[in-house]
């Protein structure tokens, strides 16, 4: 019985041990946190990989954090993220750089990256090569460890089932003809665009538009295409220095947009699966565009042999869905 409460009590601690590291590189020894002691040496550099749960279930979602802590006035390079090959049964969905903690002569910098587990199994996130740069540019490398993670299944109460669950179609009501019941389903999907576009021709010739003072310019600045514009133009202006920044930004920003614009909860599906996913109606004509650019940012963010003239293009599609935004303002929306 000791054995096995010493085994349960290592476990535990292994699981804690990336969380221990990342308080431990991303704290300062200070008492305020303000500032460094007086006449205290500059901490050296360290980094650190924590992945938050480090045993996930197949579709689930999970946060990794990079922590890299550095002497003042240090900055980290953009990471190189790993090829898909190199993560074995988990996807990454989208990379987000952190601001910066500042506190005395220690600098926190911190990425965070977001995996959907896809399949059943063991894997190693691998060592990431992390490149610093002083205040009077000079280099330095770091290297991450490698963590180990653990994918299971969501049907522990199956573990004999070979073959995947079949599909559940809807079941008919006694006495109903499927033919009589897609009748009475187009009818009621054609009423319903009908009331639609009756509604919002008569918010037109209302001209319901006000000016944006108040109550009304806290509402505009709180909505979804405010927030979208705003996001993309900033990646868009830091392309020159972190290119590969701006393609994360502006997929997190579009995936961000698309959720909150039209309900359509994409934020945690690959490309891939929204290829595959149809769209909401009144989302089913802009979405082909959002898509392929998307695939394109995809294409440039995840690899680290990178084209020339990928600068370029993060540039062309943040012009082009900074207008794709714009155009899908409501009518009535004060501009």
């Amino acid at each position: 019985m000791n054995g096995v409460r010493m085994r349960r009590g290592a476990a535990r601690a292994g699981r804690l041990l990336p969380l221990i590291l990342v308080a431990a590189v991303a704290c300062p020894a200070t008492r305020d946190g303000d500032e460094s002691p007086a006449g205290a040496a500059p901490p050296s550099a360290q980094a650190t990989v924590l992945i938050e749960p480090p045993q996930l279930r197949v579709g689930e979602v999970a946060d990794i954090e990079v922590a890299v802590v550095t002497p003042r006035g240090h900055a980290v390079r953009p990471l190189v993220l790993p090829d898909a090959a190199e993560l074995g049964p988990v996807w990454l969905l989208d990379a987000e750089a952190l601001p910066i903690d500042k506190r005395g002569e220690r600098w926190t910098h911190r990425t965070r990256l977001r995996v959907r587990a896809r399949d059943v199994g063991t894997g190693t996130w691998p060592a990431l090569t992390l490149e610093l740069v002083g205040p009077e540019n000079e280099r330095s490398t770091l290297v991450t460890e490698p963590r180990s993670f653990e994918v299971v299944s969501v049907l522990p109460e199956f573990p004999d089932r070979l073959a995947p669950f079949p599909l559940r179609l809807p079941t008919a009501r006694p006495g109903l003809s499927p033919w009589l019941a897609a009748a009475g389903g187009a009818a009621a999907a054609l009423a319903t665009v009908g009331a639609l576009a009756l509604a919002q021709r008569r918010r037109r010739r209302a001209g319901e538009r006000v000016p944006r003072t108040g109550d009304g310019a806290a509402r505009e600045a709180s909505a979804p295409w405010t927030a979208a514009v705003r996001d993309v133009s900033a990646a868009a202006a830091a392309i020159d220095t972190d290119w590969r920044g701006s393609a994360d930004a502006i997929a997190v920003a579009l995936r961000r947009y698309a959720a909150q614009r039209w309900d359509f909860a994409i934020e945690c599906r690959t490309t891939e699966e929204l290829a595959s996913l149809p769209p909401p109606f009144a989302l089913s004509w802009r979405w082909p565009a959002a898509l392929a650019w998307l695939r394109e940012l995809d294409a440039l963010r995840f690899r680290a042999n990178a084209a020339d003239d990928a600068p370029v293009r993060v540039r062309h599609i943040a012009a082009a869905a900074e207008r794709w935004i714009e155009a899908s303002i409501p009518s009535e929306a004060p501009r």
